[in-house]
């Protein structure tokens, strides 16, 4: 028991045991909620919809540089216990993710792959120009740094996007293109 006046047990630490506001309530576990994202959705952040218990409708926000497996936890969301947003980012048709790079292929025309130039490289943003040097050869990756995406959790900080180039092979040439080839083949033998 304990000392005069007191209600509830005798804890040695000096705690009310069983009685009043000094009672522990366990919060209720996350409820765990998948979310889908666009690979465009998870490079600039996005946010959603979503219909608690009560029927009400709450947004909420899902931060740049999330990945498929990420989990935002969001605290109270919607006037109810904590949400632990599961993220899967789709894939996409044109872009690669490893980690906080990004893979692209790059088409390279032959000219361009023999004698040096310029490719355009699409990035999340806008495409860039990239310098191709003579001589390049099929399947050469180009590191773009910084044109990947942001890290979840420095989002300032990019990772970089891995430029392959694709050579394509001209297939309609003219008489006089097959014998400038035919040329070139004799020189080169």
């Amino acid at each position: 028991a304990g000392g005069p006046g007191m209600g509830g047990a005798y804890d040695p630490y000096g705690r009310s045991a069983g009685y009043g506001p000094a009672t522990a309530q366990r919060a209720p576990a996350p409820v765990d909620v998948p979310i889908s994202v666009t690979l465009e959705e998870a490079f600039s952040g996005t946010s959603r919809m979503l219909e608690g218990a009560d029927g009400k409708r709450f947004e909420v926000n899902i931060p740049r540089g999330v990945k498929t497996g990420s989990k935002v936890r969001m605290r109270g969301a919607g006037g109810q216990g904590d949400l632990l947003l599961n993220i899967t980012v789709r894939p996409h048709s044109r872009f690669k993710r490893d980690g906080d790079n990004l893979r692209v292929k790059v088409p390279v025309d032959l000219y361009t792959a023999v004698l040096g130039g310029e490719a355009e490289v699409p990035t999340m943003e806008r495409p860039v120009a990239l310098t191709v040097p003579a001589g390049t050869q099929s399947s050469k990756v180009f590191r773009l740094r910084g044109l990947g995406m942001p890290n979840l959790k420095n989002p300032d900080q990019r990772g970089d996007l891995l430029a392959e180039a694709e050579i394509s092979v001209p297939t309609a040439l003219s008489d006089h293109e097959t014998a400038l080839f035919e040329e070139l083949r004799s020189i080169r033998q």
